[in-house]
């Protein structure tokens, strides 16, 4: 009696012509590689999709025939990102990960391991004076109660925009 008997070739590694950055070879690698299921989407590919405030309150559990079901922190956070869906997909689509549809399981998260944002100001500024090429402009809108909506909205935007603005030293 014969047999024959098949090794299996080990693959190889492609030769770099130069260095590989540490950052690229960890991408690569993936954050959970010793996970008993793997994440369907790198972690830094997620957070630069969806933002680092909603990547450290909501993680991608799998991936399955286009549909991301995503783990969130609270049904407050399914609802926001169900309304967000479209634009989470775009962007998750323009990072090359096939995506059709989100889905979310609400279930504890960890708490993220950098504080949290802070605020850089809690006043209110006062309304700004509108630039006259904006009062002009404002000025043809026929609606009075529209007009008056927009002139109050845009002193204030004005008024945010100077106010956060990094100040120079």
């Amino acid at each position: 009696m014969g047999y024959t008997r098949t090794m299996s070739r080990r693959r190889r590694r492609p030769t770099l012509r130069e260095p590989e950055g540490i950052d690229a070879v960890l991408e690569r690698a993936g954050d959970n590689r010793f996970a008993k299921r793997p994440v369907p989407i790198p972690t830094q590919t997620w957070a630069r999709a969806v933002g680092l405030r909603i990547a450290d309150r909501a993680k991608p559990l799998m991936l399955e025939r286009g549909v991301l079901t995503v783990r969130v922190s609270s049904s407050v956070w399914a609802s926001e990102l169900s309304m967000l869906s479209a634009s989470v997909i775009s962007r998750l689509r323009n990072a090359g990960i096939e995506v059709t549809e989100l889905r979310f399981r609400v279930a504890p998260i960890e708490a993220p391991q950098h504080p949290p944002e802070r605020r850089v100001s809690r006043v209110v500024p006062p309304p700004l004076p509108l630039p006259y090429e904006l009062e002009a402009a404002l000025a043809r809108v026929e609606d009075r109660e529209l007009r008056e909506a927009l002139r109050y909205s845009a002193s204030h935007s004005l008024a945010w925009q100077l106010h956060t603005r990094p100040r120079r030293r």
